[in-house]
């Protein structure tokens, strides 16, 4: 039997007019979120801009999407053409397609130019981000110290350090002193509290607080954030990661995804340890696989209540930070359903235990153990037997429900709305 020779995709590069549509269409298939609406819009738009879709036509199929080698391909191109010419603003994916258009000696019609900027704005994806996943920004390179005969440590350290200089200072002189400098206790227990402790220190410091919006007493400065992070990572990791998972994923979530009440009502409290939290993603059976998480967030319009469920064992959260020993709230993410419609996972605040430390009505907490080289972080599991919460701990900046149970989202597409929730928390990821 003869084997029958893979079919090969039309290159981008038979109409050179297609060039400006290059990065929204690497950006959209490399998100693998591109759906049906999404495509009718591009292939409107190359339309509109007078340009036959013939030679992309595989490349608008969401049944046969681009593989990971011909991505890195376009990637590269992009690339190219963009060294080619002027250094491009980095302010929209059109604004890159135009110019390495133009590198690329294409200089596009007016029609084109209205096609692609229309275009980029009904996806609701790209902007300096978007530009940025394709061409890094340049790390900035601080002056040399100045030469001297004998070895310069303090230059050499303030060469290093950067320009978070006097934060990354500051943290290593706060761990310098008790009770940082405390021996680990033997007791798993002792060392989760010790741990704790530390963790207060840097809140009473203000550290919990760095990246989190002035007028709800942060500092809006998440680069110092982020060094504080780093430089904690030089003496205990448990402090780091029980400090990450409180400031960093759940002051961060409640920021990031929550609107302005939502501030008013936790974030000073976070920043200062007054509400220890924690960041309830994760789940037995599913991992990483955030979109099929199975605990369910349930509208009841007649209590004006979410009631959220735990189906079964692989529903469980796992290996939640501060859920064990410490936690008192966590943003739990949940399939929200609604008049018997379901519209995908979204955040919500879920208390787990009462001010006397007892677990709240409906909540089981299972102690995970030790973790070797992370002894003193309280990792917990969780699971939630028809608890009910207000309506208004929907973390809901990009998405709510009316007291009647109606849904709504300035987001239509519910994978772009996925996308752009999940979007908002990669500072975390950028920290580790």
């Amino acid at each position: 039997m003869t084997a029958t020779p893979e079919r090969e995709r039309p290159r981008l590069d038979h109409d050179p007019r297609l060039i400006p549509f290059y990065p929204l269409l690497y950006v959209g298939w490399a998100d693998g979120v591109l759906d049906e609406a999404e495509v009718r819009l591009i292939r409107a738009s190359i339309e509109e801009a007078g340009i036959g879709v013939a030679p992309i036509a595989r490349w608008l199929d969401p049944g046969d999407p681009p593989d990971a080698s011909e991505l890195l391909e376009l990637l590269s191109e992009i690339r190219r053409l963009a060294a080619g010419g002027a250094e491009p603003e980095r302010r929209s994916l059109a604004d890159l397609g135009l110019r390495i258009a133009v590198a690329a000696g294409r200089d596009p019609t007016e029609e084109g130019r209205d096609a692609l900027l229309r275009l980029e704005e009904a996806l609701g994806f790209g902007g300096a981000a978007g530009v940025a996943s394709i061409l890094p920004a340049e790390r900035p390179v601080a002056d040399l110290p100045e030469i001297r005969s004998a070895f310069a440590v303090d230059a050499m350290a303030r060469y290093l350090d950067g320009e978070q200089h006097l934060m990354r200072a500051r943290v290593r002189e706060l761990m310098s002193k008790e009770p940082f400098t405390r021996p680990a206790p033997e007791s798993g227990r002792e060392y989760r509290e010790l741990v704790l402790e530390c963790c207060r220190v840097l809140a009473d410091e203000g550290l919990g607080r760095l990246a989190g919006p002035v007028e709800f007493g942060g500092a809006d400065d998440p680069a110092a954030f982020v060094a504080c992070f780093e430089t904690l990572g030089y003496g205990d990791l448990s402090v780091l990661t029980k400090f990450g998972v409180q400031f960093g994923l759940f002051g961060g979530s409640i920021f990031q995804l929550g609107s302005e009440r939502h501030h008013e009502r936790y974030l000073e409290r976070v920043g200062s340890l007054d509400l220890p939290g924690g960041f309830a993603m994760t789940e037995t059976g599913h991992g990483s696989n955030v979109a099929d998480l199975v605990t369910t967030a349930t509208f009841d319009p007649e209590s004006g209540e979410f009631v959220i469920d735990t189906p079964g064992i692989r529903g469980r959260k796992d290996y939640i930070g501060n859920a064990a020993a410490h936690g008192r709230m966590m943003t739990v993410f949940a399939q929200l359903e609604t008049a018997g419609e379901r519209h995908g996972v979204h955040a919500f605040l879920v208390p787990i235990r009462d001010e006397s430390g007892e677990p709240a009505a409906g909540v089981t907490i299972e102690d995970c153990g030790d973790k070797i080289g992370l002894r003193g972080v309280d990792n917990g599991r969780l699971s939630f037997d028809q608890v009910r919460i207000p309506r208004d701990h929907l973390l809901d900046r990009f998405a709510s429900v009316s007291a009647e149970g109606a849904y709504s989202s300035p987001i239509a597409s519910q994978g772009r709305r996925f996308f752009t929730m999940l979007g908002t928390l990669v500072g975390g990821r950028v920290a580790v």
